[in-house]
């Protein structure tokens, strides 16, 4: 549950929902937008394996279309002038659903991560981020080295002006019905040149 917020007030269109599924070779990511139509569903679909990406959408009359493109691979050079992000993992613990999270701080030129990470939940916090990687190598190292997974973040810009915070909720750990990542009823148009996410 993405809450967006500038200059301290809360944007139109938020909160949004993000249903996320992963497994070894494949992820599924399902928006689900505030001021979408009944019936409507939009999700992404990546196979990690095989390369591919897929936009699926089904329209307020149950029409499913998926378009497929193949996954780009983006390598970005590290040139090491950026400084490594400053990582502070504090005493500070809360519990939620159950879980006992600590309270971790992640800072760098872009702005101030402050996360409680349950570190009793095996999926580490990078799992989530193996289809989009930022082009922040540095953060990426730091953030797939920690253990555990955030039930609740912050993310606060170094402008002072935009904030995200996101609640994870119905959290399950454990194997994935395969079916969740089914083309069934889809029909699909390859699209070479276009790609989502990287």
């Amino acid at each position: 549950e993405n809450h967006m917020f500038n200059k301290g007030v809360e944007e139109k269109n938020s909160p949004t929902n993000m249903r996320y599924w992963s497994s070894a070779e494949m992820t599924m990511t399902k928006m689900e937008m505030p001021d979408a139509k009944k019936g409507e569903d939009m999700r992404i679909l990546t196979d990690l394996k095989e390369k591919w990406q897929y936009m699926l959408m089904v329209d307020d009359k149950g029409t499913k279309t998926a378009m497929k493109s193949k996954k780009k691979t983006i390598v970005v050079k590290d040139d090491g002038k950026d400084a490594a992000p400053e990582v502070t993992v504090t005493n500070e613990t809360k519990v939620i659903d159950g879980h006992t999270c600590t309270k971790v701080i992640v800072k760098n030129t872009e702005g101030t991560w402050t996360g409680w990470v349950a570190k009793d939940m095996p999926a580490p916090f990078g799992d989530m981020m193996r289809n989009v990687k930022t082009g922040d190598l540095g953060m990426n190292k730091r953030m797939s080295e920690m253990q555990g997974f955030p039930l609740e973040f912050e993310w606060a810009d170094a402008n002072g002006k935009d904030r995200l915070v996101c609640y994870m909720k119905d959290v399950v750990v454990g194997t994935v019905d395969e079916s969740v990542f089914s083309l069934d009823g889809y029909e699909v148009t390859e699209m070479p040149s276009m790609s989502f996410g990287q």
